[in-house]
């Protein structure tokens, strides 16, 4: 993890409430209004691009990992997630997300720095699965 991403993750776990979800549970659905950012402190999130299948895997986050970040300032959910394993995450509503991104430039630049790395990893990814069928 770049240091800048360490300095979000930092400063996002400040405000973050402890929840145990156990594997199984859908945190949140492509589409659903955002309530909020999970970090994963243990265990694994899977990511998902349908929302009620679950069968296109976009990728699985693990320790250290943020899910939902872009969802806190679009307002809606643009993946699903669902608990892989036993998890331990760190909540923080979107709209105190929304607020630290604000009163920090730096930090929202570090956001949109880590959201456009995103991006170019899906189209990555979208480009080698057309190439290959």
């Amino acid at each position: 993890m770049a240091a800048e991403s360490f300095e979000l993750l930092t400063e996002l776990e400040r405000m973050a409430s402890s929840v145990a979800m156990p594997a199984g549970t859908i945190l949140f659905q492509c589409g659903d209004p955002v309530s909020g950012v999970f970090l994963i402190r243990r265990g694994a999130v899977s990511m998902y691009l349908d929302s009620k299948a679950r069968t296109c895997l976009a990728k699985t986050l693990g320790p250290g990992e943020i899910a939902g970040l872009p969802a806190a300032l679009t307002g809606t959910y643009s993946l699903s997630a669902q608990v892989a394993e036993d998890a331990e995450l760190g909540f923080i509503p979107a709209v105190q997300v929304a607020a630290l991104l604000e009163r920090s430039p730096h930090l929202c630049l570090v956001a949109a720095r880590a959201m456009s790395e995103e991006i170019a990893r899906m189209r990555t990814g979208i480009r080698d699965s057309l190439l290959v069928h």
